[in-house]
């Protein structure tokens, strides 16, 4: 008895499955229908990738010099602090090394609240 009704059940669910899938291959192919699919030019995407390389290249020269910029601004204070008051250096240092658990905690903070 427990086997007929497995059977049942069975073919109730593949027809069930049967029809949905035939649904969801009309839809789609409506779907194809309204909207049709073109592939672009292969031009147009060598053009795109392209000028985002030209874009990217020209982004990464501008960063590296600003960083070399601003490391030769910032090793020109340090050694002209360092020669003429060299105790204006060491206070710094003392300042930095205070700050330094403040800021390393606030930046923990930050992080764990995203």
């Amino acid at each position: 008895m427990k086997n007929r009704e497995f059977e049942n059940n069975h073919s109730m669910l593949n027809e069930e499955s049967e029809w949905a899938v035939k649904e969801l291959r009309d839809g789609l192919e409506k779907l194809d229908e309204w909207h049709p699919v073109t592939t672009p030019n292969l031009q147009w995407f060598q053009q795109q990738v392209a000028s985002e390389k030209k874009r990217i290249q020209k982004m990464q020269w501008k960063a590296l010099f600003s960083f070399i910029f601003v490391a030769v601004l910032v090793l020109s204070v340090v050694i002209a602090v360092v020669y003429h008051q060299p105790i204006l250096f060491l206070y710094f240092q003392l300042a930095g090394i205070i700050l330094l658990p403040f800021v390393l905690n606030r930046t923990r903070k930050k992080v764990s609240n995203e």
